[in-house]
This record gives C-alpha cells, structure tokens and sequence, in this order.
C-alpha cells in the first residue's frame, strides 16, 4: 500500500458492513452521502458518514483480516447533493487497481 498525501483528520475507514448498495432517501444536515465508485470492479457502494465539520477527503474500506484496503478521493458532488468518491488504491484485488 502506497502512503497518501492526505491529513489524517480528512481520512475516513469504514468497514465493508458500513455499505449501502442504494443512497438513503435523504441524509440528515450533519451527516453526508458518499457515492463509492468501482466500476471497473463491478460495483457501486453508498455511505452516510457524518460531518466533522466536513466530509472526509478519503475513505478507506478496511477487510475483515486487516490486510488488505480499497482507497477512494473525493472527486465530485452530484447535483442531489451525494459526494462522488473515484477508486484510486485497490491492495485486495493482487494488483488489480493502483492508481493514486
């Protein structure tokens, strides 16, 4: 896993239990939706997260062995409000994806 230019306080890791496959009807004004895009994995994931203060700048999915990660960054916000997050980082696939 490569290092991050990223604050550790605009780092998100969640849990793959924490995943949505559809978005909520609607997020409450503390919290945010997040739009985890993996299409090349065939895949598309929804989390609500809260603001503290703001959205994070990463996620990070951490499997269940602790030894692996999926990384996504902040790239858009949908015109509904849902922030899109793109895949950059995939160390569970055996170099299926490395972006970042």
């Amino acid at each position: 896993m490569s290092v991050r230019a990223a604050r550790a306080d605009l780092t998100l890791r969640i849990r793959s239990t924490d995943l949505r496959r559809t978005p909520p009807k609607s997020a409450g004004a503390d919290q945010f939706v997040a739009h985890l895009c993996s299409t090349g994995l065939g895949s598309v994931s929804y989390f609500v997260g809260r603001r503290e203060p703001e959205a994070p700048e990463w996620i990070v999915l951490d499997y269940a062995d602790d030894t692996h990660e999926r990384v996504w960054r902040r790239a858009r916000t949908h015109g509904d409000g849902v922030l899109s997050y793109a895949l950059v980082e995939d160390d569970s696939s055996n170099g299926y994806l490395s972006v970042a």
